[in-house]
């Protein structure tokens, strides 16, 4: 176990790289190729390669000062100078880390889509992607972010991107998609061992769901049963109009007082002629 402190680390770390120098910076770099990617030393010669490691060494440096100018302006130099290399990228995510710090969130934008559009071949691209659709949830466009969480099973960065989709899915109220993405992030309880608050926003959306899904049925249920009643109404209604129609006497049956009038006249004038 190690009792040193994390700036004796850094410490140690600095005169690691001032002692070997440049000569072992390729050498450093093949044991970091899978994080800078594999298509890492087709992007410059070995030279160029070894200047940007040791400008960009000057960019790390500068992390945790209370001034970042230097850091600023070291890392766009290393922008300007080896825009192709992953150490330009990697000095974009310290100008985007520094600009969400002063609340500069444009800014950040800027840094992380430069990366994203400049360095799709690169896999430090995914990351750029998911850093960005962190951002545009706080500037309240969690479609843009969604467009940016399109990640294969497979992928390193799925779950924490199905995280991040679940949180703009939150953000635009569709809650049902929200759980099914928080359900993919914690596939793995890796994701979950760093957001605490993850399983209880699971909890929370599972207890919300069956809460609906039983409201409705209720609702479906109620909706049914006055259909039901409406039906018996109705039945109810035509068999008092049936029994009323029987007891109605026909028309053979009723004789108006002009019928029985002209039924009656021919034996008035028989009596009459009669009396005569």
């Amino acid at each position: 176990m190690s009792y040193q402190t994390e700036e004796q680390q850094v410490e140690q770390l600095k005169e690691w790289w001032k002692e070997n120098g440049t000569p072992l910076i390729v050498g450093a770099a093949l044991g970091l190729s899978g994080f800078f990617g594999w298509k890492y030393w087709d992007e410059k010669q070995e030279v160029t390669f070894a200047s940007a490691s040791d400008l960009y060494m000057t960019v790390s440096e500068q992390v945790g000062k209370e001034d970042p100018a230097k850091l600023i302006e070291n890392a766009n130099e290393v922008k300007s100078q080896y825009p192709d290399s992953s150490y330009a990228i990697l000095s974009a995510f310290h100008l985007a880390k520094q600009a969400v710090v002063a609340n500069k969130l444009d800014d950040a934008v800027t840094e992380l889509e430069w990366v994203v559009n400049k360095h799709k071949s690169n896999e430090l691209s995914q990351i750029a992607k998911i850093r960005l659709a962190r951002i545009y949830i706080a500037q309240q466009k969690a479609e843009q972010a969604l467009s940016l969480l399109t990640f294969d099973k497979e992928s390193g960065y799925f779950e924490m991107a199905s995280l991040i989709k679940g949180d703009a899915l939150m953000a635009l109220d569709r809650k049902t998609e929200a759980l099914e993405a928080y359900k993919a992030a914690d596939a793995s309880g890796k994701v979950t061992a760093n957001h605490s608050t993850l399983k209880l926003m699971i909890e929370e959306l599972t207890a919300s769901e069956l809460t609906f899904t039983g409201s409705m049925e209720l609702a479906d249920a109620g909706a049914e049963n006055n259909m039901d009643a409406a039906t018996d109404s109705e039945s109810k209604t035509d068999t008092s109009k049936t029994d009323m129609s029987t007891d109605t006497p026909s028309e053979t049956q009723v004789d108006t007082p002009a019928e029985s009038a002209t039924e009656t006249e021919p034996e008035t004038s028989s009596n009459t002629e009669a009396s005569k």
